[in-house]
């Protein structure tokens, strides 16, 4: 549910924009995001403190709240959809609603998942987290059937009624945490870990989210721009880019005994590294091979975040349930400064699209660079002292 209904408002983007529709500029339609955003990294941030002071279960189905409300704001928006005075603010306070909706669920269900099979971390989060990403696939594919016919308005209402539902299911389930004095805990832990350790983990999500987004949020433009491909095939680019993020996940939870986080958290984007330089060199008629190249990226983007929160879990310990919120946080804090930042270079600098997956070539190789950080920190330590 919260993977459909995060990609529920980039799905029915046609929508959104088109004169018969809200009619959005483009400048509107980036920044009803913004909220989003924001609200997403305020949620994760806080979730830590919020899930101590009202419990974890309160803010799970505070999540789900916000996320009924927010499928609730837009479905409401309807009715004023060729008045964009009125619109505009109810489209803002509905992508608001869902940030905070993905910034609570979100965080919390890795830890649950982390608390309630602690043997088998590494494969339950990313297990968790291939279900996420497989909601990312599908609201695409949910939107093309229902756009097309002017019937949009059946996403939002599928995705409302399903978060309603687990909210009522939710409510009867215990989803007690083990630890009981996660507040002292996590005070105590706060003097005793590293806080080296944890810049270099939340630099690691920042760069992921930034690598991620680049993929999610440009490639599109990528393949109708530079590849000049049709707006079908361009489309596709993002389906096959999700739906691999999806595979990948759950290949590498079958997998996770032979590829442990210490080889694929430095080896991932590596490989990432040289997909978006060849993605950076597509010319135009290039459609098969940009598709295979973006098919790639999923590839490779698929276990990065699954990862980077168990293997924070462990090594953050001292940081109680706060770890998945932060780390979450951060990948945000990444997506933001993709989404925004890569729109405002390239249109002050005159860059082409294709620059900016050079770019994020370089910066795949500096998150390779940290992740050999994160998974041998003594070496780290005593380099610094030297």
């Amino acid at each position: 549910m919260q993977g459909v209904a995060l990609v529920t408002f980039p799905a029915i983007s046609t929508v959104l924009t088109s004169a018969n529709g809200y009619g959005l500029s483009s400048s509107s339609y980036g920044l009803i995001f913004l909220p989003q955003v924001i609200a997403a990294i305020a949620a994760s941030f806080l979730g830590g403190k919020l899930s101590r002071l009202w419990g974890a279960k309160h803010l799970l189905l505070l999540g789900l709240m916000a996320n009924t409300a927010s499928m609730g704001v837009l479905l409401l928006s309807s009715l004023w959809i060729h008045e964009p005075t009125v619109a505009l603010p109810m489209l803002l306070t509905a992508t608001a609603l869902m940030g905070f909706g993905f910034g609570a669920v979100v965080p919390l269900l890795n830890t649950f998942i982390a608390d309630f099979q602690p043997q088998r971390v590494d494969q339950s989060i990313l297990m968790l987290n291939a279900l996420l990403g497989l909601g990312t696939a599908l609201a695409p594919a949910l939107a093309a059937l229902v756009v097309g016919p002017g019937i949009w308005w059946l996403l939002p209402l599928i995705v409302l009624v399903a978060a309603a539902l687990l909210l009522v299911a939710c409510r009867a389930q215990p989803l007690q945490l083990s630890s009981n004095d996660q507040d002292g805990g996590a005070k105590a832990g706060l003097q005793q870990g590293d806080p080296g350790l944890l810049v270099l983990f939340v630099l690691v999500a920042i760069l992921y989210g930034l690598i991620e987004t680049l993929n999610g949020n440009w490639s599109v433009l990528l393949m109708s721009r530079r590849v000049e491909s049709p707006p079908q095939i361009a489309s596709m680019a993002l389906t096959v880019f999700w739906a691999m993020v999806t595979i990948g996940r759950l290949f590498f939870s079958g997998v996770s005994r032979w590829l442990t986080p210490k080889l694929l958290l430095p080896g991932l984007p590596v490989f990432l590294a040289v997909v978006l330089a060849a993605i950076s060199r597509l010319t135009s008629g290039d459609d098969s091979s940009a598709l295979v190249l973006f098919a790639l990226a999923g590839f490779g983007c698929s276990a990065m975040l699954p990862l980077i929160i168990s293997f924070g879990q462990k090594r953050l310990n001292w940081l109680g349930e706060s770890v998945a919120g932060l780390l979450i946080a951060s990948y945000q804090l990444g997506f933001g400064l993709a989404a925004f930042g890569g729109g405002t270079l390239q249109q002050a600098l005159q860059l082409p699209v294709s620059t900016l997956f050079g770019w994020g070539a370089w910066v795949a190789l500096a998150l390779a660079l940290l992740s050999v950080c994160i998974i041998a920190p003594k070496g780290l330590a005593s380099l610094s002292q030297r």
